[in-house]
């Protein structure tokens, strides 16, 4: 009787434990996370971070369950223009020496349709958190999973060049459109 209820019992456990998201390990890739703004009012500036790490637990069938994290060096966030990655580095663009990692934390989870969802979050860059939207879509086959989303950020919010006279958009635009293009396999 005592083993019965011993079986009841660890079966109801297991019933209401909730499911975990399956574990991801990125595929490297330097052009995954890239960039775009604007300089001199209208002229197009793009740029990568070409070094970034995470940890990435997610599962379409169980979104309550999935998080990501994912920790970018900010020193690898170049254009390719020398002249211009000189000045990314310095204080009041990304402050690399004080704030060498940016991070992307997401834990909330919508499936819009299709391939479709939206991650909402909190990017924390040179010391300040804001909240971020990313939709994006996934596509899983075996065990490779392809991400691609795109949202926009404030660079002012997060005192990226904030300098008076850089803050104007006819120095540098407002708006930086970040694009995510990742791989990743299941371990």
């Amino acid at each position: 009787m005592r083993l019965r209820l011993w079986s009841f019992a660890a079966a109801l456990v297991c019933a209401a434990s909730p499911a975990f998201a399956a574990q991801w390990a990125i595929t490297p890739d330097p052009q995954a996370i890239t960039w775009q703004g604007t300089t001199g009012g209208s002229t197009p500036l793009t740029g990568a971070c070409a070094k970034f790490d995470g940890d990435i637990s997610f599962d379409p069938e169980s979104l309550s369950t999935s998080s990501v994290v994912i920790r970018i060096d900010t020193g690898s966030c170049l254009t390719g223009d020398t002249q211009k990655d000189a000045y990314i580095p310095q204080a009041v663009w990304f402050n690399v020496a004080a704030f060498p990692t940016a991070t992307f934390e997401a834990k909330t989870f919508e499936h819009v349709s299709g391939d479709k969802y939206i991650a909402t979050g909190t990017l924390t860059l040179k010391g300040i958190s804001q909240p971020v939207i990313l939709p994006f879509t996934l596509t899983i086959k075996d065990k490779e999973a392809h991400v691609m989303g795109e949202t926009v950020l404030q660079r002012l919010d997060f005192n990226i060049g904030n300098d008076p006279q850089l803050s104007v958009p006819t120095v540098a635009g407002p708006d930086v459109k970040v694009k995510i293009d990742m791989k990743a396999t299941s371990k």
